[in-house]
């Protein structure tokens, strides 16, 4: 059995990063796994477009699908809205120093599909975020 790695570019509203307001936070646009993958990781960044001060952080989230948990034919992958029922994967503090941008790779489960969700804890900074997924497929 051949083991492959395959790269996923995350994108939201089709672009490869977006900038995300103070306080606010974004998800992604939905991203499918290879149907022969068994293992992932992100790598999720974030850089700040101001002067980063304490506390201008961004916690990032896996927002998972397993298919329509209805079964209704012909109906679309459903997902967790937000970052309530996502599962959490890290807070990047751009505030650190050397750590603008912030940068970190975690391990995800292979879903059927997914987003990230990225929500900004700064109080004044927008923070561009972005990421890329790593999947190994046999």
């Amino acid at each position: 059995m051949a083991v492959d790695k395959h790269q996923i570019q995350v994108e939201w509203s089709s672009a490869n990063s977006i900038s995300v307001s103070a306080g606010s936070g974004q998800a992604s646009d939905a991203f499918d796994f290879s149907d022969t993958a068994f293992q992932a990781m992100v790598t999720l960044k974030a850089d700040n477009g101001g002067s980063p001060a304490d506390g201008d952080t961004v916690d990032f989230y896996l927002l998972p699908s397993a298919g329509d948990p209805d079964a209704e034919p012909d109906s679309a992958d459903e997902f967790p809205a937000d970052e309530t029922h996502g599962l959490f994967l890290a807070r990047l503090d751009t505030y650190t120093p050397g750590e603008d941008p912030a940068v970190a790779c975690v391990p995800i489960p292979v879903a059927a599909a997914g987003k990230i969700y990225a929500k900004n804890n700064a109080s004044s900074n927008s923070i561009t975020v972005s990421a890329c997924i790593n999947e190994k497929t046999a």
